[in-house]
């Protein structure tokens, strides 16, 4: 193809592919724009966020972006209209106490409108934006992103659980521990990352609810009870940082009385995200997460192991990362397709966060040092 036909080739491209606007530009922005910008379907032109221009000139402008499409906004006002003219999509990956008031007003701008994590840092304000949703007619443009929902061992794992139960039985329990090591992002959010203004740790830490009820296919997830710990007191002394959770699962894969022992951290020495589902057999099938930039600049996506007596079985999942499967739903959307989680499923996952907010309430999170190497030790004993 000579020079002429390649320029006209690439001005096709851009042509076709879609406008999208970042509200947040943190590290989810990051991952969807390499993903978008080998993908061609969807060009980033717009960005907002707290921040003057010149604090992030060099990340912005090496996507593209100038002063003069970057839209700086203090915390809590609206996002200018003019904002959103011109795009076909909105993406929100700003602190959570925001999204409620956000999502809504780029759901009234009709925008096909993604965001990070939740909708509302409470029950009331998460529903508030769900009934929005229905009563506009919205939902085949309005996306929750909880993104190990697009983990491929989550995708994978109906069909392992389908595989291993027909000689072992039901899932009798489970158990998880979602630790996470000190990171120079998290020290960056840390202000109001573990606040209840901001939904605090549990709903930083959603992604087991995702894998019981997307992944294991359960019917309801109940928590039973909650202790929580200050593990990294550089990162919060009055907000929990550690969390166990046991959480009553009930659906046709699941015994009667199935449980689900969570163990959540931040702040940690090093990282451990597993999934362990034993069977009435006494076998079991442990996953393996990677962490995210691990995924995202490498072929790996995790690994699974099954394991009964005398016999050990491993695997690991290949194919695209999360960020490029976000990109087709974003696409699917944009040319009038539904995609995503259903709202219905949305309130089940949510469920188990609105009990915590009740719970934790009423507890103190214990910085014993006894008590926390406790919870490290029973979490890494996974």
């Amino acid at each position: 193809m000579n020079s002429e036909a390649t320029k006209s080739k690439q001005n096709e491209i851009f042509m076709e592919s879609y406008s999208l606007g970042a509200i947040g530009t943190g590290h989810w922005f990051n991952r969807l724009y390499l993903s978008a910008k080998s993908d061609n379907r969807i060009s980033i032109r717009k960005a907002a966020g707290t921040s003057p221009f010149e604090d992030k000139r060099e990340r912005l402008s090496a996507i593209g972006l100038q002063p003069s499409s970057y839209y700086q906004v203090t915390p809590g006002m609206e996002i200018p209209k003019d904002f959103f003219s011109g795009l076909d999509a909105v993406h929100i990956s700003n602190p959570n106490e925001f999204h409620a008031r956000q999502t809504l007003q780029s759901i009234g701008e009709g925008k096909v409108t993604v965001t990070e994590k939740t909708w509302g840092i409470d029950k009331e304000e998460f529903m508030r934006v769900s009934d929005e949703i229905k009563s506009s007619g919205a939902e085949k443009r309005t996306y929750l992103h909880l993104h190990y929902a697009h983990k491929l061992l989550t995708m994978e794992l109906s069909s392992l659980l389908d595989r291993f139960a027909k000689e072992n039985g039901r899932i009798s329990s489970m158990k998880a521990t979602f630790f996470e090591r000190t990171k120079e992002d998290d020290i960056r959010r840390k202000r109001w990352l573990f606040s209840p203004k901001n939904g605090g740790l549990f709903m930083d830490w959603i992604h087991p609810f995702e894998i019981i009820y997307l992944g294991a296919g359960s019917s309801r997830m109940k928590l039973k009870s909650v202790d929580t710990y200050i593990v990294n007191q550089s990162y919060d002394t009055e907000n929990p940082t550690g969390i166990d959770a046991e959480v009553e699962v009930s659906g046709n894969r699941f015994s009667p009385n199935a449980t689900a022992k969570l163990s959540l951290a931040k702040g940690t020495e090093k990282d451990t995200k597993s999934f362990v589902f034993t069977f009435e057999s006494g076998a079991s099938l442990k996953l393996d997460y990677m962490d995210s930039e691990t995924e995202f600049s490498s072929g790996k996506r995790g690994r699974w192991s099954f394991r009964s007596p005398g016999n050990e079985i491993k695997g690991e999942p290949s194919g695209p990362s999360t960020s490029e499967l976000l990109i087709n739903d974003i696409v699917s959307m944009l040319e009038g397709r539904q995609a995503g989680i259903s709202l219905k499923d949305l309130e089940e996952i949510f469920s188990p966060q609105w009990d915590y907010q009740e719970i934790s309430k009423r507890i103190r999170p214990s910085a014993e040092t006894w008590k926390v190497k406790n919870f490290m030790q029973h979490g890494t004993e996974l």
